[in-house]
C-alpha cells in the first residue's frame, strides 16, 4: 500500500520557525535541497509538509542533512527532514532516522551489496552504499547508509566468519562498527536533537546555567571593548594635558611628553 501511494521515499519537512507560502516551498525545496528527480510537495499539518520523492538516491540525499536553511523571498527558513511514517503525529517526532555506518578493516571480498547489507542489518535497515564502496575504490573501509531506531542500543562490533572451501574450517574476526553521526532523541519531549540528560524540561537548571554562561560571555566581551576605549581615551588626554606654551624650552618638554604618551599607549594596548 505504501508503494502504491508513492510514499516509499516520502519525507516530512518540518518548519519550526515559520514557513513561506506553499507555492514558494514547491519551488525552492527541489532547487535548494538538490533533488534530482521530480517530486510532489503538499501541506500536511501544523508546520509540516509532505515531500514525495521518487528515487532512493534523492531520499538518502535529503535525509542526510540535519536541517536546511531555505532562502525565500522574505528571508531564511529552517526545514528539518524527518522520515514519514503511516501514523504521523505532529506532536511527536519519529524515533527513526538515517545514519552512515562503516566497517573499517573489513576484507575486500565482502564488498558486494548482499554481504554488506547482511552485516548492516545488525544495526538497522540498510538502504544505500556510498560511491567509494560501490566502485571498490576504498578497500580499507565499507560505508553504508542505514535506517536506525534511535531508542535501541547500537552494537560497537560484529563477528564475521569465513568458511574455507577445502577444509570447511570457519575463521572469524571481530570487525568494528563506526557511526558517523546518530541523532539524539528525548522520550519526554518526543523530539530529536537531545537526550533526557540534556532536557530543559526535566532539568530546567541546565537552561539557567546555559543562559548565565551566554550572558557572562557577552558581558566580558563588552567590558573588554570598554576597557580598550577607556585606555585609548586616557592616553590622549594625558598627552594633551602635558602640553605647555611653545618656546625653545617647552618644545623639548612637549616632545618628551609625546614620547611618554606613545609608550603609555603601547602599554595600554
Amino acid at each position: 500500500m505504501i508503494i502504491q501511494e508513492d510514499l516509499k521515499f516520502a519525507v516530512i519537512g518540518k518548519f519550526s520557525y515559520g514557513w513561506p507560502e506553499l507555492e514558494e516551498i514547491r519551488k525552492i525545496v527541489p532547487l535548494q535541497c538538490e533533488i534530482k528527480v521530480e517530486c510532489k510537495i503538499g501541506f500536511l499539518k501544523d508546520r509540516h509538509v509532505l515531500i514525495r520523492l521518487t528515487t532512493m538516491e534523492d531520499y538518502v540525499h535529503v535525509m542526510s542533512k540535519l536541517a536546511y536553511f531555505l532562502r525565500a523571498k522574505d528571508g531564511f527558513y529552517q526545514m528539518r527532514p524527518l522520515k514519514w511514517e503511516p501514523w504521523f503525529n505532529p506532536e511527536a517526532e519519529t524515533t527513526t532516522a538515517l545514519a552512515w555506518i562503516s566497517f573499517p578493516g573489513l576484507s575486500p571480498n565482502f564488498f558486494i551489496q548482499e554481504s554488506l547489507f547482511t552485516l548492516a542489518k545488525a544495526v538497522g535497515k540498510p538502504l544505500h552504499m556510498d560511491m567509494a564502496t560501490k566502485n571498490k575504490s576504498r578497500p580499507s573501509c565499507a560505508k553504508i547508509k542505514v535506517e536506525v531506531y534511535l531508542l535501541r542500543d547500537f552494537p560497537k562490533r560484529i563477528n564475521v566468519g569465513v568458511k574455507k572451501a577445502i577444509s570447511g574450517e570457519i575463521i572469524s574476526k571481530w570487525i568494528n562498527i563506526k557511526y558517523d553521526y546518530l541523532p539524539k532523541y528525548c522520550k519526554t519531549c518526543k523530539l530529536q536533537g537531545h537526550t533526557e540528560m540534556e532536557c530543559y524540561v526535566l532539568r530546567p537548571e541546565l537552561k539557567v546555567l546555559n543562559d548565565e554562561g551566554e550572558n557572562n560571555g557577552d558581558s566580558q566581551h563588552q567590558n573588554k571593548g570598554s576597557k580598550i576605549l577607556a585606555s585609548s581615551k586616557g592616553v590622549g588626554t594625558q598627552t594633551q594635558n602635558k602640553k605647555v606654551k611653545i618656546n625653545e624650552e617647552t618644545k623639548m618638554m612637549d616632545f618628551q611628553n609625546k614620547g611618554t604618551g606613545r609608550q603609555q599607549r603601547n602599554l595600554n594596548l
